[in-house]
C-alpha cells in the first residue's frame, strides 16, 4: 500500500527529497528528454543541463538577462541580474535538485525556510535578502509547508558551503547523502522555533525594504524590456556531458 503524500504532491523521502524520475520529468515540457538516463547516474551538473534543456530555458540559465523576474502573489518582482546574484542562483539551482523542492511559486518559499534552516547563504548577501523575503511570503501564502520545510532543514544542509565547480562535478547520489548530513558548525543549543522567529525578525525590515524597491524595479524593467538592452551573453555554460 502506497505511504501518504507530502503536501507538495511529489513522493519524497522523510528529509522532502526528490525520489521520483516520473515526478521530475512532470515539471518538463519534454518527457522524454528528461528520462532518457537514470537521474542518480548524472552528475549534478549534469542533472542541471538536463533540467534546463527540458525546461526550455537557456543553457546559461538566463545569465544574458538584465532582469530575472520571480512571481508574488499576482505581480512580477524583477531583480537585477547581479553579479552577485548569478553566482547565488547557480547553488540555489543545485539546492532544488537534491532537495526536491519545485520550482513553482510555493515551491520557491519552501526552499528559501529550508535553505535558511541548513545552514544559511554563508557568502552570497543576495541568496540571504531573497532567502528572507520568501520565508516571510511563505509564512503569510503557505504557513504549514514553509514551517514544514524549515524544519527538515534543521536537519539537512544545502550546497552554499561548498566550491561550485567542485558541486557541477559531484554525482547526484553523492550530492544527495552530503545535504542528510547536518553542517559541521550547527548551533544545535539554538531551538527551532526560537531560529525561526529570529529569522522571520530579520525578514520583517528586509521585506519592508524589497517592497520599497519594487517601486524602483518595475519602471527600470520596464525600460529595459523598452529598449531591448540585455547584457553580453557569457561563454557557453557547461555542466558536463548530456
Amino acid at each position: 500500500m502506497p505511504g501518504p503524500r507530502p503536501a507538495s504532491g511529489h513522493p519524497t523521502s522523510r528529509h522532502g527529497r526528490l525520489t521520483s524520475l516520473k515526478w521530475f520529468a512532470s515539471q518538463t515540457r519534454h518527457y522524454a528528454a528528461a528520462i532518457r538516463r537514470p537521474l542518480e547516474h548524472l552528475t549534478l551538473g549534469q542533472a542541471l543541463a538536463e533540467h534546463l534543456a527540458a525546461s526550455g530555458l537557456p543553457p546559461d540559465g538566463g545569465d544574458s538577462e538584465r532582469f530575472a523576474v520571480v512571481k508574488i502573489a499576482l505581480f512580477p518582482y524583477p531583480i537585477p541580474n547581479t553579479k552577485a546574484r548569478k553566482r547565488a542562483v547557480k547553488i540555489h539551482d543545485l539546492n532544488h535538485l537534491v532537495s526536491g523542492y519545485l520550482t513553482d511559486r510555493i515551491g520557491e518559499l519552501e526552499i528559501s525556510a529550508w535553505e535558511l534552516a541548513s545552514g544559511g547563504c554563508q557568502r552570497y548577501p543576495a541568496a540571504w535578502v531573497l532567502d528572507l523575503g520568501g520565508l516571510m511570503g511563505g509564512l503569510v501564502v503557505a504557513p504549514r509547508r514553509t514551517v514544514r520545510a524549515f524544519r527538515a532543514g534543521r536537519s539537512q544542509q544545502n550546497l552554499y558551503r561548498y566550491p561550485l565547480d567542485e558541486l557541477l562535478a559531484m554525482p547526484l547520489d553523492s550530492a544527495r547523502r552530503l545535504v542528510d548530513q547536518p553542517p559541521p558548525d550547527r548551533r544545535r543549543w539554538l531551538p527551532p522555533p526560537v531560529q525561526l522567529i529570529a529569522l522571520t525578525l530579520v525578514a520583517l525590515p528586509a521585506t519592508a525594504v524589497m517592497a520599497l524597491l519594487w517601486f524602483v524595479l518595475m519602471p527600470a524593467w520596464g525600460i529595459s524590456k523598452l529598449t531591448g538592452r540585455r547584457q553580453a551573453p557569457p561563454p557557453q555554460a557547461s555542466y558536463g556531458p548530456v
